[in-house]
């Protein structure tokens, strides 16, 4: 469904198909260069790397492209004032050549050509028809809804007033049957009179006594009474000889002055004009765009222009005159091709998200096969033979779609004005649906059908006005009750009963005797009871649900995961005519985990699961672009102290450990501040080290120099710099760092021994190329740099791939070279895919032959498992993931098998679950909310003995809850391998929690030390084989206090802490306590003693 931006784009300029100019490009300058300012001459930059290549391609100069955008004005994190126009002496035939390489400077996030944006009606003084459209769209009897007689005027409001901004060639403002309804900016009245226009003489002028040359309103526009001039960039809208006539037919479509005995009337009545000039001379809309924002920055209610072109377009500026400035936007759909025949072609702006696009009907409510359809257009309007407003005081009958726009936005301006209370979406979605269908919505244009091409029928603005005759009935809420499991989400396999929450419009007609009736085509769920009889009238702006009465639905075990199309039939009524409305729902299967997707977060870097305070719960934490990092436990419960706020966005990826040797974990990370972060477990800074570059990357924790707390190793990036740091918890750096590369890093480090010499190793990989490794006191390992092919976006792995004691190095690079390297720097093997590499190389013995294989994704869109020592890939691989993926693999024995289990993730915001053949397991692939731009996470995050898949995405965090058992085995669960984010591939070290990195050779568990302690204590357990571990607290009576741990583990070393709770979370009174820790038939029972 598209997201309808109301720019009414009224009078239609139609682009010849595709056509751009040849003597200039658009660039973004990326986010990451600060200061960027043009000499005085506009010919050069302060950027040395983007003048020389302007010298390079003989450029004139630059110049900024939307000359009055703030810097508040963005769209994500497209910034409009980053826009320039780099202008050529004359036309150029390699421009789409200079575009690529513009792409590839470092300062230069995109470039591309410039649609031309031509004025394209047909004018037709012949047909001088009467105003046939207006009864047709029943604005005849939408006026009958004011008591005009009795001093009511459609249009007009109690309080403020619904202003139509027309971004167009210009407009001749002061014709007799348009100047009554120009919008004034009282806010530019500097002499107090309550008006900046005045008649003088036989003319309108602005007012002198307002003439200051002062900004006082604040908008960054001098004196702007009435709207504003971009090409001459002054205040007076009008062309200098007023010959341009496009600006001024358009606005008589919107808002002539209506029953004043003059000239023609108008679908807006009385709403006001705000109009913009917005063309050299009438060629060409050269700023189109301008308008756009400018009218949104002046605050105009609904934007017209009434220009376009096919192709190209700037979604950045729609979005923010909608999302920034709440503009509603209506546009024409086209003229159809130059053989005036119609056409289907990708048309802007009116192709683009958050508009309206109108095509144009004739007088016999037809479509004549000359307009622009296609699967953007969302409604249709009268756009032949239209009686309008032109030059010099006059009217004429005009053609084309850009007229069917301005009456639709006309349309749309009475209705806001009608409910003023109203937001956009509901003023568009009422205009939209409340169409007439026509016959030709079902017929054929030069062999091709017309259905689903013009929108959803005609307009009618009685019908969206009316709304007191019928009610309007929506579903609020699907609401799922008594499933299998009791978490509220309707699994595959599960029977659920689900009620409708159906509500009624706001100044609709009471609901009587509602029935909701429910059906789908889809075979992966079968209704058992699909009606609902609700027995109370549902009042206008009420809603209302049955008690007992439910749908009860069953899904099929094998069901695919996902949302599955149903329509649910609403009915209303005693009496013929009933009221019957077709609505359609999505019933969603899913395997989304109690309390989550956590929406309304963009987030790129991969997140961390870690039972990180020892509570028996894992936590999950991650960085995301609102500036943040977040925490979040069990059912989608905020982790206390969270989230913690940085002073930019956090791309980088979360690491955990001991960082300043207390005993507890630290979280560590990097954000675009340029800031390195400590936070503790309760979202307390204890460091925000500063340097010069941005950290993208994710910090690498490891001991450098043996003592009892971690260093941290992180990359930086500066354009196209950047350093290798390793710092203390305190700030202070480890000797021999910062190591200054001077070249581009986004991803983090590897760290680990390489070369077998018991000395910690430092990897990094770099956007020129380079594979470095170094030692723990900076110094560059011989043999090193090694030389690549194309830059890196994916960090290195240390795996040891052909056992011989010491880790070989894996990197991947953005020309799909995968290199193994020897620690001397020699290629121990390679491989290649074609396309980038992308997020990171995972490790994993799949086949159980002992020896492991390598898995890793990208541009190529496949997933890949290849043995590097047979230089092979296993059996039913590679897979095809049919988009590319910017993750990396992840691993876990999912349904306790014995077998591991693959995680790919693609990222368009599928997820797919591979078992080690390559077979797909049940109920996989499945989509998420969002686009996947790094790594998944696995855990059990609720204890419950099947695992959790977690994935960031551009709109939040989604937790998949695997409903098979869980196997516990040892793999690459999350991004670089482990908690630590080193990015080594070590058995012992992913199967042993909070540091402790030996095999223990018998059953142990220590005595609790503090011991008497407030609040924690702490206790050591070995287990030398795997087994399933209870520990749990008792009184001295024998009951159950609390359960700390109980789930299988492998071998290894564990501390487990109790802080004196119960499972409630209260605390425990002063005394004697008892834990018993059971691990298979060993059973160990340790007193403890808690002191308030």
């Amino acid at each position: 469904m598209r997201t309808y931006f109301l720019l009414i784009i009224a009078y239609m300029i139609n682009l010849l198909a595709a056509e751009s100019y040849t003597d200039r490009v658009l660039v973004y300058i990326d986010n990451s260069v600060s200061n960027f300012a043009l000499n005085n001459d506009q010919t050069r930059s302060n950027l040395d790397e983007l003048n020389k290549k302007m010298d390079q391609l003989d450029a004139l100069g630059i110049h900024k492209w939307l000359s009055y955008a703030r810097p508040t004005d963005k769209d994500g994190d497209i910034y409009l004032n980053r826009y320039y126009v780099i202008q050529f002496k004359s036309s150029r035939t390699d421009l789409l050549n200079i575009v690529d390489e513009l792409k590839l400077l470092q300062s230069i996030r995109f470039s591309e050509t410039m649609t031309i944006n031509k004025l394209d009606y047909i004018p037709n003084d012949d047909r001088w028809f009467q105003q046939y459209y207006l009864p047709l769209i029943e604005a005849d009897l939408a006026y009958d809804l004011w008591d005009i007689d009795g001093g009511e005027v459609p249009g007009q409001m109690t309080n403020g007033e619904i202003v139509v901004g027309i971004s167009d060639d210009a407009m001749d403002w002061d014709h007799p049957d348009l100047i009554g309804n120009i919008w004034q900016n009282l806010d530019e009245d500097a002499d107090g009179d309550g008006v900046v226009i005045v008649q003088n003489g036989g003319s309108w002028t602005f007012d002198e006594g307002d003439i200051n040359g002062i900004d006082d309103d604040g908008d960054g526009y001098v004196d702007n009474f009435i709207g504003w001039d971009f090409a001459d960039d002054d205040n007076n809208p009008t062309y200098p000889n007023s010959n341009l006539s496009h600006g001024t037919a358009v606005a008589g479509c919107v808002s002539a002055v209506t029953n004043n005995d003059l000239g023609v009337a108008s679908v807006g009545w009385s709403v006001k004009l705000m109009p913009f000039r917005c063309s050299d001379n009438g060629t060409y809309i050269e700023y189109g765009y301008n308008g756009i924002l400018g009218a949104a920055q002046m605050g105009a209610n609904v934007i017209n222009c009434s220009w376009g072109g096919f192709g190209g377009g700037n979604q950045s500026v729609i979005n923010t005159a909608y999302n920034t400035y709440g503009a509603i936007v209506v546009a024409s759909s086209g003229n159809g091709g130059d053989d005036g025949s119609t056409n289907f072609d990708y048309h802007t702006p009116s192709g683009l998200d958050n508009v309206i696009s109108v095509s144009a009907t004739g007088a016999g409510d037809n479509f004549n096969c000359w307009a622009t359809g296609g699967t953007t257009v969302d409604i249709c309007a009268p756009g032949e033979n239209i009686q309008t407003t032109t030059l010099g005081g006059g009217y004429g009958s005009m053609w084309g779609t850009s007229f069917s726009s301005p009456i639709t936005a006309g349309a749309v301006a009475l209705l806001w004005s009608r409910f003023p209370s109203m937001d956009k979406s509901w003023v568009v979605d009422r205009i939209i649906t409340s169409t007439d269908e026509f016959s030709d919505m079902t017929s054929s244009c030069g062999g091709t059908s017309l259905e689903g091409m013009l929108g959803t029928g005609r307009l009618n603005i009685y019908k969206a006005l009316s709304a007191g005759i019928f009610p309007n009935l929506t579903i609020q809420t699907v609401n799922y009750q008594n499933d299998d499991d009791g978490d509220g989400v309707f699994n595959p396999g599960e029977q659920v009963k689900i009620k409708l929450v159906v509500a009624n419009g706001e100044g609709w007609a009471s609901a009587e005797n509602v029935v909701a009736t429910i059906s789908t085509d889809d075979d992966r769920i079968v209704f058992l009871d699909n009606v609902i009889q609700f027995n109370n009238a549902i009042p206008a702006g009420g809603s209302a649900f049955t008690i007992i009465d439910h749908i009860l639905v069953y899904a099929l075990p094998d069901a695919q995961t996902g949302t599955v199309p149903c329509t649910v039939n609403l009915t209303a009524g005693t009496e013929e005519p009933l009221y019957s409305v077709d609505i359609e729902i999505d019933i969603s299967v899913s395997l989304n985990q109690f309390g989550f997707p956590i929406d309304g977060i963009s987030v790129e870097s991969s997140p961390m699961i870690a039972d990180l305070d020892g509570n028996g719960y894992d936590e999950i934490y991650f960085g995301a672009d609102d500036d943040k990092l977040h925490g979040y436990m069990l059912a989608g419960l905020t982790q206390y102290g969270f989230p913690f706020e940085a002073d930019d966005k956090i791309e980088s990826s979360p690491a955990a450990g001991d960082v300043d040797g207390d005993g507890s974990n630290e979280i560590v990370f990097g954000s675009y501040d340029k800031k390195l972060y400590v936070v503790s477990l309760t979202g307390v800074q204890e460091l925000a080290y500063e340097q010069l570059d941005y950290i993208l990357g994710t910090p690498a924790l490891a001991n450098l120099d043996d003592d009892a707390a971690l260093e941290i190793v992180f990359t930086t990036t500066n354009g196209s710099n950047g350093k290798v740091y390793a710092i203390n918890h305190d700030g202070s750096d480890v000797s021999g760092f910062p190591v200054d590369i001077a070249e581009k890093m986004t991803v983090g480090a590897a760290i680990g021994d390489i070369d077998g010499d018991g000395s910690i190793d430092i990897v990094t990989v770099t956007y020129s190329d380079n594979i470095y490794a170094f030692n723990k006191d900076g110094s560059t390992k011989n043999g090193f740099p090694v030389v690549t092919g194309e830059r890196f976006n994916s960090p290195a792995t240390l795996v040891d791939l052909d056992n011989d004691g010491d880790l070989e190095i894996v990197a991947g690079n953005d020309d799909g070279e995968l290199y193994c390297i020897n620690d001397d720097g020699s290629i121990m093997a390679y491989f290649t895919t074609g396309d980038d590499i992308r997020g990171g190389i995972s490790v994993a013995d799949i086949n159980d032959d002992g020896t492991v294989e390598l898995l890793f994704a990208g541009y190529d869109d496949f997933i890949h498992v290849w043995d590097p020592i047979s230089n092979s890939e296993l059996d039913g691989w590679p897979i095809d993931l049919e988009y590319n993926s910017l993750s990396g693999p992840v691993t876990a024995d999912l349904d306790n098998d014995g077998d591991l289990e693959i995680i790919a993730a693609m990222k368009q915001g599928r997820v797919t679950v591979f078992h080690h053949d390559g077979t797909l397991m049940n109920n996989f692939p499945m989509s998420v909310s969002g686009d996947i731009e790094s790594t998944p996470a696995i855990g059990d995050i609720d204890n419950d003995n099947d695992y959790e898949i977690v994935i960031c995405t551009s709109t939040g965090l989604s937790v998949i809850d695997v409903k098979s058992e869980g196997g516990d085995r040892d793999s690459w669960k999350m991004y670089r391998g482990n908690i630590h984010r080193n990015g080594v591939y070590d058995i012992e070290l992913l199967s042993i929690d909070m540091d402790k990195n030996f095999l223990p050779e018998e059953f142990f568990v220590s005595q609790n030390y503090p011991n008497p302690f407030n609040p924690t204590t702490l206790v050591d357990i070995h287990l030398p084989e795997q087994s399933n571990l209870n520990v749990s607290i008792f009184s001295v009576t024998g009951r159950l206090i609390n359960t700390l741990l109980n789930k299988g583990v492998q071998a290894g070393a564990y501390t487990i802490s109790w802080s004196g709770k119960d499972q409630m979370g209260q605390t425990v009174p002063t005394g004697i306590y008892f834990m018993k820790v059971v691990s298979g038939d060993q059973i160990v029972t340790k007193k403890l003693a808690y002191l308030k």
